[in-house]
């Protein structure tokens, strides 16, 4: 099996990934603004009227633009530990991301909140509002949270966690022969898949997703393997190869997945509406199943047309994946407070929609792009480059 993937550009870009870490991101931006008109799921601002084909489209994103973006951290990560001592990539890691989310939960994260309290009828300013949220009572009981900064510190925890994984994967690795056949791998695939799935289906049934990182037990169990994945496909070839190669068997199987999901769905057959006892139901730990391996399939088929024909890199790319970090950190203050007051006119849906998806692009990248990225001092602040 070889230890190194030779797709890259003169000066070490993988550029597939990088627009895939783009592409996750303006997905997330896209499902953060569909948020607000989904039916079925709450979220800080919501409009009046809900529309269920949005609901469908975050349904569908929702599979795999995180369990994406946790591979493409994990991918990223084995590189910058080829290059830097575990001392210098954990100190990088600490400004780029731990800092960030200290200064900006208690700057951007605040207002959102502020402005979901509105919306449900608080009457206070900001500044009563704010004297509430420095209680750090945890939302939505209390008014203190990191809100969607949450993907940071987690990502911070694994990116730790990386530096012992990657030490047995290179112990390990150099048992394995310098090639495997297709064959060898799909069973390697499979091994990986179902040690990943197994764990998370049982502590997906026994703990809720509290997003505190410290009890969140079955998000990490849903996640972590994802960066275990991202550190395996760098460092070895024949994985991402095989990713390439069998690209449209993945997407075959994915759109199975999600087609036998939704039948189940739209039919009123999910396991927990169906019984009472439904977790004493074998059928149900079957669907489980299914809603897993079907996220794995989505980010496979990804990888390995994106490795196929998105493998080139531009000036466009290059700032778009500087841009995407600051661009995330900033997006969802934007969304809501813009949001706050879109929902309250008495516009069409349609237009609220399509102008919050415009506006909110514009605003977060001009931010960027006026504000930002000229600064150095801003940028730092940012953990961007």
């Amino acid at each position: 099996m070889e230890k190194h993937v030779v797709d890259r550009s003169a000066d070490g870009r993988f550029f597939y990934i990088d627009f895939l870490r783009v592409a996750a991101i303006v997905m997330m931006f896209i499902f953060h603004v569909n948020m607000i008109f989904v039916a079925e799921w709450d979220w800080h601002i919501k409009n009046v009227s809900q529309s269920n084909v949005l609901m469908e489209v975050n349904y569908w994103m929702a599979f795999f633009r995180m369990p994406l973006l946790f591979f493409v951290s994990g991918f990223i990560s084995c590189i910058l530990l080829e290059k830097w001592s575990s001392r210098k990539f954990i100190a990088e890691r600490f400004n780029r991301l731990i800092l960030p989310t200290v200064i900006w939960t208690f700057v951007l994260v605040a207002p959102q909140i502020y402005f979901e309290r509105k919306l449900q009828g608080a009457e206070y300013s900001y500044i009563e509002f704010y004297s509430t949220f420095l209680e750090f009572k945890w939302w939505p009981e209390g008014n203190f949270h990191w809100l969607h900064l949450w993907f940071i510190p987690y990502l911070f925890v694994y990116n730790l966690l990386s530096i012992p994984v990657l030490y047995v994967i290179q112990r390990v690795g150099v048992k394995f022969p310098a090639a495997m056949s297709s064959k060898s791998v799909s069973y390697l695939i499979c091994l990986f898949v179902t040690v990943a799935v197994i764990p998370y289906i049982w502590l997906s049934v026994n703990y809720p997703v509290t997003y505190d990182l410290i009890h969140d037990y079955a998000r990490h169990a849903q996640f972590f393997p994802f960066v275990v994945a991202g550190l395996l496909a760098y460092k070895f070839k024949v994985i991402a190869d095989f990713l390439e190669e069998k690209r449209a068997v993945f997407l075959r199987l994915a759109f199975l997945a999600i087609v036998l999901i939704n039948v189940v769905r739209w039919n009123g057959w999910e396991p927990r509406y169906l019984w009472d006892d439904w977790l004493s139901h074998p059928a149900s730990y079957l669907f489980l199943i299914l809603l897993s391996v079907n996220s794995w399939f989505w980010v496979m088929a990804l990888l390995g047309y994106g490795k196929r024909y998105l493998n080139r890199g531009s000036s466009v790319l290059s700032y778009c994946n500087r841009a995407v970090y600051p661009f995330y950190i900033l997006h969802q203050t934007v969304i809501v407070v813009l949001g706050y007051y879109v929902v309250q006119t008495a516009d069409s849906d349609a237009f609220k929609y399509v102008f919050l998806l415009v506006a909110c692009f514009i605003i977060s990248a001009a931010i960027y792009h006026l504000y930002i990225h000229p600064f150095k001092v801003v940028r730092f602040l940012f953990g961007a480059k």
